[in-house]
């Protein structure tokens, strides 16, 4: 506060020197400014406009855990942290929610909800104001308005997962309006978020050229409505189990589904299904990122996760080995802990499931040409590398997993300087879709061919074999919510998914696990599940808290449970 507070009266005595020189320098517009009136009276700047709506949303390399003020902090604040699959640095306050202190002052919620509203405001000026713009181009200004009602859309299905019904503001504001305003309910937001949907991809097209990457689509707005109708089928928010609901939420996946192989399939390779920007036709919607100008700071998070000796790591990003153990083994399709599966334990890594390795680290990975080492010596003074500090320091890895996956190797250099990733992140993709509709199809009629074909497109990338067309519908769920886990680990989607389910007592209340490694003095090593920590989860934080900031401005916002 102090800096920003300097910063101020520096201005302030700039402006005073500056105009006691020359009296009408107020009246010379800055030349970066344009005016809300030029704005729309110009096409091009409309264009503009709705580019910077793009800018606004939040993507997973720029959430920003509001512990920490400082830029470097961006990436901190994986939503997944809230969950059984990541462990956190311990000063991070991500891991006070693991404890079980989720209040209204928690400061990843109140981030989702500014955000939001901010794209929702900009959002509404648009669409209030673009069919007075001045031009001939009348399919680009219906591009511009569906592509604002997805991007609305987005937004509102972004609260309605976190924090219920919200208030649907959907006109633009003005100062003399009563801006104080009720939430709406659960119903009613899905509702206008599925009407957005649907009007945005009656104009929308299907693809677009590389210059337009990153813009909304056909498919875009489909896959955020099957996602939509999916958490509107679940437990949290379908107490009856009404049917219709899943069958729903399965025929607009279909649709989506119904664009391939045309339009989308999966990326051969999991890991660099994340780093390829051009001609990946698994990405639907991402949010873009380009040197030199627009890097993000995906940098964080690997030097947050663990990293091979010699790179640096800030101990923030572990995987624990409760996700770990989702994943199958490549021989048998079964997890570790079912009879049969094959798992050694003192050779845990062979044979797993390909994504494992694609997505995280682990002892004896590669990693630019170094083998990771997690272990410790049987003698603790002793230590592979020479250096006693990486064995005892608190930025070492503290479940014996660091992150892979979104980090593009091709960044690093050898002096473990990295200006920070250009790769996209991605918001949803076809893998999702096809994990969508196999959920809830499955949960609206039971297994059948098409529940089983979705499965095994998304698991045979892993090396997994085709699931036997034996399941129940009990099994068959159990199986589709692990491959959730693990072909959708760190985007975001668990810490959602659990509590839609309505199973954070049983994933999120209970010990998460690290893998302690010895070195014995023969050079073997030795393995062994361990307990890192307990966690704590209430039935209450299925939703979000209202952010009290917001409950002070707004005496119309009522809070949760």
């Amino acid at each position: 506060m102090i800096k920003q507070y300097k910063w101020l009266v520096c201005v302030m005595v700039f402006t005073l020197a500056t105009s006691s020189c020359k009296k009408n320098l107020l009246d010379i517009k800055p030349i970066d400014f344009v005016s809300d009136a030029a704005v729309f009276e110009d096409i091009a700047l409309t264009t503009q406009f709705v580019n910077d709506i793009y800018g606004t949303m939040v993507s997973g390399f720029e959430r920003r855990d509001f512990g920490y003020d400082q830029d470097w902090a961006r990436g901190f604040a994986n939503l997944d942290m809230m969950t059984d699959d990541i462990e956190g640095h311990n000063d991070l306050p991500m891991n006070r929610v693991q404890a079980g202190d989720l209040n209204s002052h928690f400061s990843m919620g109140t981030q989702l909800w500014a955000v939001n509203y901010s794209l929702i405001r900009k959002a509404n000026t648009l669409l209030a104001r673009i069919d007075g713009v001045p031009t001939t181009n009348t399919d680009l200004k219906n591009r511009l308005k569906a592509e604002t009602k997805f991007l609305r859309a987005f937004a509102y299905a972004d609260l309605v997962k976190s924090f219920g019904g919200v208030p649907l503001i959907i006109t633009e504001q003005n100062a003399n309006d009563d801006l104080e305003v009720p939430r709406n309910t659960y119903d009613e937001c899905v509702a206008f978020i599925i009407k957005e949907c649907d009007e945005a991809a009656a104009v929308l097209s299907p693809t677009y050229p590389d210059a337009d990457l990153g813009r909304a689509t056909k498919g875009a707005a489909l896959a955020l409505k099957a996602r939509v109708l999916l958490y509107h089928a679940s437990a949290l928010n379908n107490p009856s189990n009404t049917a219709s609901r899943w069958d729903d939420a399965a025929k607009a996946a279909q649709e989506v589904m119904n664009m391939s192989p045309a339009v989308y399939s999966l990326h051969p390779d999991y890991y660099q299904l994340f780093m390829t920007k051009t001609g990946n036709r698994e990405v639907i919607f991402a949010k873009k990122f380009g040197r030199p100008n627009r890097t993000h700071q995906s940098a964080w998070m690997l030097h947050m996760s663990f990293t091979p000796t010699g790179w640096g790591g800030w101990g923030a990003f572990h995987a624990t080995q409760n996700l770990v153990d989702a994943f199958e083994m490549r021989t048998t399709g079964l997890r570790p802990d079912e009879a049969g599966s094959g798992y050694d334990p003192q050779n845990p890594y062979v044979n797993r499931d390909i994504r494992l390795d694609k997505a995280m680290l682990m002892n004896g990975s590669q990693f630019k040409g170094i083998t990771v080492e997690t272990f410790q010596s049987a003698d603790l003074n002793a230590f592979p590398d020479g250096n006693a500090n990486s064995r005892t320091n608190g930025d070492r890895t503290k479940t014996g997993y660091g992150l892979r996956k979104f980090i593009d190797e091709k960044n690093m250099t050898s002096d473990a300087v990295y200006q920070g990733g250009d790769n996209d992140w991605i918001y949803m993709r076809y893998a999702e879709v096809l994990l969508n509709y196999a959920e809830a199809k499955n949960e609206f009629s039971g297994p059948d061919g098409t529940v089983y074909d979705a499965l095994d497109v998304v698991r045979r990338r892993g090396g997994l074999p085709p699931l036997s067309r034996s399941f129940s519908q009990g099994d068959l769920r159990t199986k589709i919510r692990n491959e959730r886990r693990v072909e959708l680990c760190f985007e975001e989607h668990r810490v959602y998914d659990v509590r839609r389910w309505k199973t954070g007592m049983t994933y999120f209340n209970q010990p998460v696990y690290r893998m302690n490694i010895i070195k014995n003095a023969n050079a073997t090593l030795t393995y062994s599940k361990v307990v890192l920590e307990n966690r704590v989860y209430k039935e209450s934080y299925n939703l979000f808290p209202i952010p009290q900031i917001e409950i002070e401005r707004n005496g119309k916002l009522t809070p949760n449970p």
